[in-house]
């Protein structure tokens, strides 16, 4: 018969609560971190990001965690390692300002698709009065869009380039009034309803040209540049730490045709219904994304 022992219970008792606890931090450690991904409320970005996010979870089974904010935002806080990436930065025009002013805090993963950006009228404008920028400075012109340009977000890189535009076409009696991407087009569409006339800063591929008839006006000046490639910018360091993840992007590219008909889909619907389902339909291609060698889709 075994004598009973205090101190052997004692000791019992202490490897088992460092057994549980070691456990536990090997359980702990075994979860891996979100990756955090950086999002601006636009409509394309919406369905590039939320796709991105379903087939990294499923194909490397890696969590993803999407923060929304102001673009200027993103770049601090990716700059300072608070968020991970953000797939939406237009260049060489419209986010030029933030890349020049944090590139050496970032890595540039590739190119996703191309968009354009620039002053927009409703096709029910006749060309013969305003065909151009330069045609905002006639008295009759400025008077019927009542000196406003429609605009989102404050601060954002096309607010910032049509500041200058103003400056450079010396356009004296406009401002912009400025909301959110929702907001503008609600007052677009107001507008159109009461026939009055619509200045607006538009950007494509986007939804408001198939539900509404646009047409960007002619820049002599190129304050807006020309075509702009929307560019997925990581933080210094990511691509060593998720290769994977990197590897995905520098391969990721949406087809501008399937992207606005998911960004109209999702106008009916929702964002996660149609990229669910758009995913689903597409899981090979987007499998393929995370290999060696993978080619972009177009």
């Amino acid at each position: 018969m075994v004598a009973y022992s205090p101190y052997k219970k004692m000791l019992f008792g202490l490897f088992a609560g460092v057994t549980l606890a070691t456990g536990s931090l090997f359980a702990q450690a075994a979860e891996q971190e979100p990756i955090k991904i950086g999002w601006v409320n636009w409509s394309d970005t919406e369905i590039a990001v939320k796709l991105a996010n379903i087939a990294i979870e499923d194909q490397l089974k890696q969590p993803v965690k999407l923060v929304m904010a102001d673009i200027g935002i993103q770049f601090q806080a990716m700059a300072n390692g608070n968020i991970d990436l953000i797939p939406m930065v237009w260049l060489p025009s419209t986010h030029q300002a933030f890349w020049d002013k944090y590139k050496d805090k970032l890595e540039d993963l590739g190119v996703l698709y191309e968009g354009r950006i620039g002053m927009a009228v409703p096709t029910s404008i006749p060309v013969s009065e305003v065909a151009s920028v330069e045609d905002l400075n006639k008295p009759e012109v400025k008077k019927k869009f009542e000196g406003k340009i429609l605009t989102s977000e404050v601060g954002n890189g096309q607010y910032k380039l049509t500041l200058k535009a103003i400056e450079a076409y010396k356009l004296d009696g406009y401002k912009m009034v400025a909301s959110s991407e929702s907001g503008m087009l609600s007052e677009l569409d107001r507008n159109n309803k009461r026939d009055k006339w619509s200045l607006i800063n538009a950007w494509s591929p986007h939804w408001m040209f198939s539900k509404w008839s646009l047409r960007y006006l002619d820049d002599p000046k190129h304050m807006f540049g020309g075509v702009e490639q929307i560019h997925a910018v990581a933080r210094k360091g990511f691509s060593a730490q998720h290769p994977e993840v990197a590897r995905f992007f520098s391969h990721y590219a949406i087809p501008q045709a399937d992207l606005e008909k998911l960004m109209a889909q999702a106008r009916d619907s929702s964002a996660d219904k149609v990229v669910a389902e758009y995913y689903a339909a597409n899981k090979a291609k987007f499998a393929a994304m995370f290999k060696e060698g993978a080619v972009a889709a177009q």
